[in-house]
């Protein structure tokens, strides 16, 4: 794993976490008073007692750490702390201190653009080419994040957002002039304009949140007390909301961000602050109803500064990584220069980048780039030979239809050299996609009709590829869903027991064993001419469907690495593994762990619906041995990797490729216990 150390100093408190940098979650913490003013040395002393600490509590040798950031007050430039009046320092070369006393690279930077970055990068803003974050706290901070990139500005105090005039010689602010946005949207100010309003209506049910007392006013009060339809809570809070709307169409007037992010302690009102904000700000800004500039609560709050600061060290790698992409880019067929490429999507394969171009015309073009991963497709020409011969053959098929191949299927970009993929130096093989406007991806199920669409487009994918040539493709992962193949596989991890952890799981090898007879039987049916082979995906989750934004409706099957030869049955059972379940893949807790019959229902309709006819009588009959066969599969698969010591599906924390297998299992026995249902179904709507 890839760790880092994201600390956070404050006024009061430093607070320290050890982050992985592959799970995006802080793996562990600690935290002590700040005890400031204090000299730099001596509160970076503190920070590198408790960097050591944490490593060792979880069994890390420093120099494993790929970094340390850390978020502090004050203006800062170049490493150094120009001022920061709560600590005490003026000048403070903080990151050449730390870098001494910890011996790792060091990157340090204003608390409130470390929390922009934490957005920008994993948060609200990820997979965006820019953000502002406005942060509502004591004060109003700021923070602009482009490219991958903090803006600081020339001297470092750039994004004071704070201290945009919203009112000409408005209120007085705490940095001596007036009509600053932080005199009337921070939480200090909503606290005092609360206070002036409740003393002007006593019968404010204000009073009464605040116990009568209105040294306990805060934030909240108001907000509480207008859900109610306090007369006066109703005109402070709408009062706020105001003035925190022009701010913010400021913002966006200026600078057209992907992303405007709220924070802080008064953004916990979530959709009550932000529904009428967005809608004032539509109202007064430029450009907010456009699908690329969105008005977004934080994702992370407390967390934020370690958050921040542990993802410091990537703008280093994120500047390598731009140049890197702008060769890449220049070598394909694109429409326009080399604007940007940032982070995109929760792959886990393959490394991808939203890309984007600007022509002579000055329009942009967005494209999504990729890089192959090696250490899975090993003949990444291959790969990529497949996936442009089924692409071609599905924009045909659609076109003939009368349908929109520029929405409906995968497009790749050639190279300049006619090929359909870059090498680059490293002999890494890179592809570009053009990418779909005003479409979106779902990693989970959010309501039922989701995942009958899914079924829908994935049953449709069988039929427009039913009659394409299976066996002209390649298989890029060879025995990929040979079920005898895997079972064969987990009685090697038996045999050889490599982490010595056969006796803890012998109810889950028995399990196996006695289906070692079922592992067989779509491979038998094959052999019957009863299960035809067909052009499969192979990887049939719902975040591989993408839907079109304004309908909600199936537009495209995506991610068609793993397109190769295999049976219909088995993509309709990964869906129903995946998705016909009432927990998560790594729940422990086996009582939440069932099999869901009108879920299954549901993608069977869709599936069926989809395929337009094009399944055979066989595979009708084996789709609910497909689904038991995909989920009996993926435990044997959860099982052996945990007995070989969990090499090769990624872990974050012990013992969870068990519960992974063990999860498996239980599925498989609910479904065994509904055969006769599923079958039943499946007849109903064939």
């Amino acid at each position: 794993m890839k760790y880092c150390i994201g600390v956070d100093l404050g006024g009061t408190n430093i607070a320290v976490g050890l982050v992985d940098l592959d799970s995006k979650r802080i793996l562990d913490k600690v935290s002590i008073k700040t005890n400031a003013p204090r000299p730099c040395r001596a509160i970076s002393q503190d920070i590198a007692g408790l960097c050591r600490q944490l490593c060792d509590r979880r069994g890390i040798k420093m120099r494993e750490l790929s970094w340390i950031g850390i978020a502090t007050p004050g203006v800062v430039k170049d490493g150094v702390v120009v001022s920061a009046s709560n600590l005490g320092w003026t000048n403070e070369p903080f990151a050449d201190i730390a870098r001494e006393l910890t011996k790792r690279p060091i990157f340090v930077a204003n608390d409130a653009n470390a929390a922009a970055y934490a957005e920008a990068i994993w948060g609200s803003g990820a997979g965006e080419a820019s953000l502002i974050a406005i942060t509502l706290g004591t004060g109003v901070g700021g923070g602009i994040v482009v490219d991958g990139q903090i803006w600081e500005g020339i001297n470092g105090f750039a994004a004071e957002i704070g201290h945009m005039v919203v009112e000409a010689g408005g209120r007085q602010c705490s940095c001596g002039r007036r009509g600053c946005l932080e005199a009337y949207c921070s939480a200090s100010a909503l606290v005092k304009e609360t206070k002036r309003v409740m003393n002007l209506y006593p019968d404010s049910l204000m009073w009464r949140i605040a116990d009568g007392n209105i040294d306990k006013v805060s934030g909240v009060t108001p907000f509480r007390a207008q859900k109610e339809g306090d007369f006066a809570a109703t005109m402070v809070v709408a009062d706020y909301i105001n003035y925190l709307a022009i701010g913010v169409a400021n913002v966006v007037n200026m600078f057209q961000p992907a992303v405007v992010c709220i924070g802080g302690g008064i953004s916990g009102e979530g959709e009550n602050l932000m529904n009428p904000l967005r809608d004032r700000i539509k109202r007064i800004s430029f450009g907010t109803d456009s699908s690329r500039i969105r008005v977004e609560v934080a994702k992370y709050r407390n967390d934020a500064g370690i958050i921040g600061a542990g993802l410091l060290g990537m703008m280093k790698e994120q500047k390598s990584m731009k140049s890197m992409m702008e060769l890449i880019i220049e070598k394909f067929a694109v429409n326009g220069n080399f604007v940007s490429a940032v982070p995109y999507g929760n792959g886990h394969i393959n490394d991808t980048r939203l890309v984007r171009t600007k022509d002579g015309d000055g329009e942009f073009h967005e494209y999504v780039l990729q890089r192959i991963n090696k250490n899975v497709f090993r003949e990444p020409a291959k790969l990529m030979e497949n996936y442009v011969r089924v692409t071609e053959f599905l924009r045909k098929k659609i076109k003939a239809a009368g349908g929109d191949p520029e929405r409906e299927a995968v497009n790749v970009v050639k190279a300049l050299d006619g090929k359909d993929y870059v090498v680059d130096k490293n002999g890494d093989y890179w592809r570009l996609i053009l990418f779909v406007t005003d479409s979106v991806c779902y990693d989970k199920v959010e309501r039922p009709e989701q995942f009958y669409d899914s079924a829908v487009a994935f049953g449709n994918f069988q039929y427009l590829l039913s009659d394409y040539p299976a066996d002209t493709l390649y298989e890029t992962i060879v025995n990929f869903h040979n079920t005898p193949d895997r079972y064969r596989q987990l009685m090697e991890a038996v045999e050889n027991d490599l982490s010595g952890r056969l006796g803890e799981v012998s109810a889950e090898v028995e399990f196996a064993k006695s289906r070692e007879e079922f592992a067989g039987t779509l491979e038998r049916a094959h052999a019957e001419g009863k299960l035809p082979l067909k052009v499969t995906h192979n990887d049939t989750k719902l975040n591989n469907v993408l839907f079109d934004k304004d309908t909600g409706k199936g537009l495209c099957v995506i991610d068609l690495d793993t397109i190769m030869p295999g049976y219909s049955v088995n993509d309709f059972g990964d869906s129903i593994r995946f998705g016909a379940t009432t927990a998560a893949e790594d729940e422990a807790d086996l009582t939440k762990v069932n099999f869901d019959i009108n879920l299954y229902e549901l993608y069977v309709k869709g599936f069926v619906e989809g395929a337009k006819g094009g399944l055979s009588d066989g595979e009708l009959e084996l789709l609910p041995i497909g689904a038991i066969m995909m989920t009996f599969e993926c435990g044997m698969r959860f099982l052996a990797d945990y007995l070989n010591g969990d090499t090769y599906f990624k872990t974050h924390r012990p013992g969870q490729n068990l519960d992974r297998a063990r999860n498996q299992f239980k599925l498989v026995s609910d479904m065994e216990a509904h055969l006769a249902e599923m079958q039943a179904i499946v007849k109903k709507y064939s």
